[in-house]
């Protein structure tokens, strides 16, 4: 019997690639994302902490410190929840790319797969022919 053979083998091994590729760069959108979220919850944490210490300072020039590192804290957070928005329409887009290289992927494993499927019923088709010829020949001989 001849062994079975996918004529779209290499465009399918070539998406399997792509999908790979695909993943492994939404993993690095995510792995940015959540970088972002780590340093928000760090200045989140930083401005509890500080207004804690306030609760405690009555120094005037400490007072004037900790208001200047309130802003500080306050800048940051909004730069890094506009990095934040950046790396969340970045990690859409690779979650677009990976859905697409996934479907495209999908598509030959069912063509694959109906053509394998396709095969062996005429691989059987053709063997139960050759065994009613085996046995027709021997009541006729």
């Amino acid at each position: 019997m001849k062994r079975f053979e996918f004529s779209l083998q290499k465009v399918l091994d070539f998406r399997e690639f792509e999908k790979k590729q695909a993943e492994a760069e939404l993993g690095k959108a995510v792995a940015e994302e959540k970088q972002i979220q780590d340093t928000l919850d760090m200045i989140a944490q930083a401005h509890v902490s500080t207004v804690h210490a306030a609760d405690e300072t009555h120094d005037i020039s400490g007072m004037y410190a900790m208001q200047n590192y309130f802003r500080l804290l306050e800048q940051r957070k909004e730069e890094a929840l506009m990095n934040l928005a950046q790396a969340q329409v970045i990690t859409e887009e690779k979650r677009d790319a990976m859905r697409e290289a996934m479907k495209n992927c999908k598509v030959l494993e069912n063509l694959r797969d109906a053509r394998k499927s396709a095969w062996k019923k005429e691989n059987l088709k053709a063997e139960e022919n050759e065994i009613d010829d085996i046995v027709t020949s021997k009541y006729r001989g």
